[in-house]
C-alpha cells in the first residue's frame, strides 16, 4: 500500500472520523475544493481503500489502516510528548463533563441552563485545541468546526447540539477525541 500524501489523509480521515460522511461534508470539514475530494475518492475507490454507496463514502478496513498509518508516521515522535500526555489527561475531564452535559441537554430537552454549559465545556475545548495548533496546525480544522456549529446554536438551530446528521457539536467532538488518540497512538476505551 503506498502511503497517503497530506491531502489523501485529510480526506480518508474525515471519511475514517465521520462514518456518515459524503463528499460535500468532507470538503466542508477539510476546507478542500470539491473537485480535489473527488477526485481522492474516485482513487482510493479505485485502490480498494473505500467505496460512494448513496452519497456518502464508505471507507474499508484497509483505507482505516492506510489513515492510521498516517498517523504513525506524522506523528509518532509526538506520542511520546509528556506535555501532549498531560494535555489529554486534562482533555479526559473536560471529556467527561461534556458526555455529562449532552446526556443532561437530551433529558431536559435542550434545557438553556445545560445548553449554557454544554456551550461553555465546548469554548474551554476550543481553547485546549489552541494550545496544540503548533504541533498539530491541521486542528484548526475542529476550531472553526466548534465555533461554526455554536454559532448555529445561538441561532437557534438546535439539531447542532448532537444531531448526527449535520456537523454538530457531538459529532464535533466526537470526531476529535478519536482523532486525538489516534495521534497518541491510543485505542478508545470501550469500557
Amino acid at each position: 500500500m503506498t502511503p497517503l500524501n497530506d491531502t489523501e489523509f485529510a480526506v480518508l480521515n474525515a471519511a475514517h472520523l465521520n462514518k456518515m460522511s459524503g463528499p460535500a461534508s468532507i470538503a466542508a470539514a477539510t476546507q478542500l475544493d470539491q473537485g480535489t475530494v473527488d477526485d481522492v475518492l474516485d482513487r482510493a475507490e479505485q485502490a480498494g481503500l473505500g467505496q460512494k454507496a448513496g452519497g456518502q463514502f464508505l471507507i474499508f478496513p484497509d483505507g482505516s489502516k492506510a489513515v492510521l498509518a498516517y498517523y504513525d508516521r506524522a506523528y509518532g515522535e509526538l506520542r511520546s510528548s509528556t506535555e501532549l500526555a498531560a494535555w489529554y489527561e486534562r482533555f479526559e475531564t473536560l471529556n467527561t463533563q461534556f458526555i455529562q452535559h449532552i446526556t443532561d441537554w437530551q433529558n431536559t430537552d435542550g434545557d438553556e441552563a445545560v445548553e449554557a454549559k454544554l456551550i461553555k465545556a465546548v469554548n474551554r475545548q476550543i481553547r485546549a485545541i489552541d494550545k496544540l495548533l503548533p504541533q498539530i496546525p491541521r486542528y484548526e480544522q475542529y476550531v472553526r468546526r466548534f465555533r461554526g456549529a455554536i454559532g448555529a446554536v445561538d441561532r437557534g438551530e438546535r439539531d447542532f447540539v448532537c444531531k448526527p446528521t449535520v456537523d454538530s457539536i457531538h459529532n464535533i467532538w466526537f470526531e476529535f477525541h478519536e482523532d486525538i488518540l489516534s495521534v497518541l497512538g491510543r485505542p478508545r476505551d470501550t469500557t
